[in-house]
């Protein structure tokens, strides 16, 4: 019995010590300044700063939400998933009573990009928003090594959101490119795909009972379930779920 008591201690000792050393590999960085803006990777000038950080401000001061972009330059083999959620925690983005908080992160050395966003705001940032967000106003310029827009450009826009969910007047301009599956294509070539879609469907319906329709309509719902004034301010205590969505370019 006691040798059994000695081997579990054992297991639960190198557990806690294997788990200890996985969240000290990720090596968050300790904000400094202002929470809304943690620029490690230098990717921002000084005007972009102060801008983010001004609507930063202004968001914090009307509804206690935040919204902070944090660059590193890489990951250090941590998945952008985790990594997010380290970061968020550790900094506490929103406050403790909503949890409304939204980190956007981004490591240019990984070519990974991640929105974290708090419980209380999953509902005005659902993951497949956050994505179509991602998609419009980050992959376009971060595709051109644009790096400093697509961050201005999808703080903007995350702002818009949130504000919008707490009834503010204020909107900022955010651009972002929308892309559309079928430019490109005349009406002659979408009948086409289309005669050739419903003859595959009748085709596999009539000898192998739809079960290959049946694959490509589960491949699809799994993919679209996929997918997220005075002295420096810090983190008011919020915390994450792992809400969100991550893009790589």
């Amino acid at each position: 019995m006691r040798r059994a008591l000695l081997s579990l201690s054992f297991l639960v000792l190198f557990f806690f010590s294997i788990t200890g050393l996985k969240v000290e590999a990720a090596n968050i960085p300790d904000p400094v300044g202002d929470i809304y803006v943690q620029d490690f990777a230098h990717v921002l000038s000084a005007d972009e700063k102060n801008e983010l950080i001004e609507l930063g401000r202004y968001l914090d001061d009307h509804t206690q939400a935040q919204i902070a972009v944090l660059t590193v330059s890489s990951l250090e083999n941590e998945s952008v998933e985790e990594y997010a959620l380290q970061a968020f925690r550790q900094y506490g983005l929103g406050s403790t009573e909503k949890d409304n908080g939204v980190l956007l992160l981004l490591a240019p050395q990984d070519s990974k990009i991640k929105v974290e966003v708090g419980y209380g705001l999953e509902g005005a940032l659902p993951d497949g928003k956050v994505g179509r967000i991602l998609d419009s106003y980050a992959l376009p310029y971060l595709e051109q090594n644009e790096i400093n827009l697509a961050i201005t450009n999808t703080y903007k826009q995350l702002f818009n959101e949130v504000s919008k969910e707490y009834n503010l007047d204020k909107q900022v301009e955010a651009e972002g490119i929308e892309y559309n599956q079928t430019e490109g294509l005349s009406p002659l070539a979408m009948l086409i795909l289309i005669l050739i879609f419903a003859g595959i469907i009748f085709l596999d319906f009539r000898f192998l009972g739809g079960a290959f329709t049946l694959s490509i309509l589960r491949m699809l719902a799994a993919i679209i379930n996929r997918g997220g004034g005075g002295g420096p301010r810090s983190g008011g205590g919020g915390s994450s779920g792992g809400g969100g969505a991550s893009r790589s370019w």
